[in-house]
């Protein structure tokens, strides 16, 4: 359900689930992780594109992942921040190419990304709350640190949807371009990444993140207890049950 696709000095990982418009499954963000460390590993590689098919980016985390880890008496950690750690290793500049949703996780991802391409007409939206849920993926360092508190807030608490313009506009996006034209200027991206000394563009990505890399990890971990409790909430299963219902 990753499609791994190549060119010289660039790796393309898609998300290839339309039918579900790309919810992330564990067997995804593993095959996601792996993509990505390949891709760091490999000396040819300069720059890793990520995109989802059918005109989607993701639809965020498949609810049967969270419905099985709110009722299990020993559920499994998190494959989602465990695709969140690989990205946050990788010192290959990663850069997004978003159409359509990108939902939950399919937004906090992209704050670990280096250059994001989102089509006009995307959506983005991270509802946690609404599911009696906290954000993850160290979105509560990296969201205000991108966006500013006040812009993170409509985001993380109130859950405002935010188009591609308007996510460009506020610093979520890059860059946003005509629908259906984010994975090829995307893809344009990376190839001057790839005509680009290889080690020069790691150390100096690496420079770039090393002011917050603490704030962020200890980011990381704090929610993933505070999520990992409130998936076992009243609230998160009263609304897990709701959303089964619809």
């Amino acid at each position: 359900m990753i499609n791994a696709q190549s060119q010289p000095g660039v790796t393309h990982l898609v998300i290839s689930r339309a039918s579900k418009k790309n919810a992330l499954t564990r067997d995804m963000y593993q095959a996601l992780a792996d993509g990505v460390s390949a891709a760091a590993a490999d000396t040819s590689v300069h720059a890793i594109v990520l995109s989802g098919e059918g005109g989607v980016f993701t639809a965020g985390n498949d609810l049967d992942d969270f419905r099985a880890r709110a009722t299990d008496a020993n559920p499994k950690p998190s494959a989602g921040l465990a695709f969140i750690e690989t990205l946050m290793a990788c010192d290959t500049p990663v850069i997004a190419a978003v159409e359509g949703l990108a939902i939950g996780i399919g937004t906090t991802l992209l704050l670990h990304c280096d250059s994001v391409i989102a089509g006009r007409s995307a959506r983005f939206k991270t509802a946690f709350v609404d599911l009696g849920l906290v954000p993850e993926a160290a979105s509560t360092v990296t969201m205000p640190l991108h966006l500013g508190s006040r812009r993170a807030a409509d985001l993380l608490l109130m859950g405002e949807t935010l188009d591609g313009e308007e996510a460009r506009e506020c610093g979520l996006v890059s860059r946003a371009v005509d629908d259906g034209q984010a994975v090829e200027e995307a893809l344009e991206q990376a190839r001057k990444l790839a005509a680009k000394p290889r080690e020069a563009l790691r150390a100096s990505k690496r420079l770039i993140k090393a002011p917050w890399k603490d704030a962020v990890r200890e980011a990381l971990e704090q929610e993933r207890t505070v999520f990992a409790e409130r998936l076992r909430s009243e609230d998160c299963r009263a609304a897990l049950a709701r959303m089964d219902k619809r």
